[in-house]
């Protein structure tokens, strides 16, 4: 039995490790319900950051996050493109969707164009 523990692998995930593919699976799984429950519209506390694109620059998310500030201390605006580009797409998109699931009042995503 798959035993998921949100935390583990938000820890995980910021070292960079790439999950397994079970874990994967049962993120996004988990991640699509939160998304496909937000309204098309979303209301944001402020104050707010707001990131643009990443473009799978994994260690930039990382630097990003530690310059300004952790979720859920600050409250994030992604406006798309996570992937793509960088060497590190699967980390980065990853990280970023377990933040989500984590954070869901604190962690926006939007959807870009990739």
């Amino acid at each position: 039995r798959f035993s998921f523990d949100v935390d583990m692998y938000l820890e995980r995930a910021r070292k960079g490790e790439i999950l397994e593919e079970i874990a994967i699976k049962v993120i996004c799984a988990k991640v699509k319900e939160v998304l496909a429950s937000e309204r098309n519209v979303v209301n944001i506390s402020s104050p707010v950051t707001i990131v643009g694109d990443v473009h799978g620059q994994f260690l930039d998310v990382i630097e990003l996050f530690r310059v300004g500030g952790e979720v859920p201390n600050t409250n994030y605006l992604f406006l798309g493109d996570y992937v793509d580009r960088g060497a590190a797409s699967v980390e980065t998109i990853t990280y970023l969707i377990l933040l989500k699931l984590r954070f869901p009042q604190r962690f926006t995503l939007l959807r870009g164009n990739h």
